[in-house]
């Protein structure tokens, strides 16, 4: 079972966003010092930031609890936020960057989240939508 090494509630504005991701990243470092470690955990922070942004953006919640674990395989990072369910598309890729179009905005939110960690979960229960993210980090 992993261990819960960083839990908080915020209001969720950039502000919060800003100062839970150093709470968060000093969690990880903590508990994987390792410098291989580091840029397992800088995947994992921008996963999570872009998590915390998405909630501040989009779920319209007074409250966002936020919880981090860590265990022998790695990190979870756990979101959760009241709100209308959110049914996140099984498959997502980057935008098109060299399109007609040029640079558009948004979409890229969850493809980084997809591509930074190992797995994203997603659920919805008692009004909240809960996103889990995995990252594995050798303690060794």
């Amino acid at each position: 079972m992993d261990n819960t090494v960083f839990s908080t509630k915020i209001e969720p504005t950039f502000e919060n966003v800003s100062a839970t991701r150093l709470a968060v990243e000093a969690a990880c470092k903590k508990n994987y010092p390792q410098p291989a470690a580091e840029p397992l955990i800088g995947e994992l922070l921008m996963a999570a930031t872009e998590a915390m942004n998405n909630a501040v953006e989009h779920s319209g919640a007074k409250e966002v609890e936020i919880e981090l674990a860590a265990g022998a395989q790695g990190l979870i990072f756990r979101i959760k936020a009241a709100g209308k369910r959110f049914d996140p598309p099984a498959e997502i890729g980057f935008p098109d960057l060299d399109g007609p179009d040029g640079l558009p905005e948004g979409g890229f939110g969850l493809a980084i989240i997809r591509e930074m960690v190992d797995a994203v979960d997603y659920a919805y229960n008692d009004g909240k939508n809960t996103i889990t993210l995995t990252k594995y980090i050798s303690k060794s």
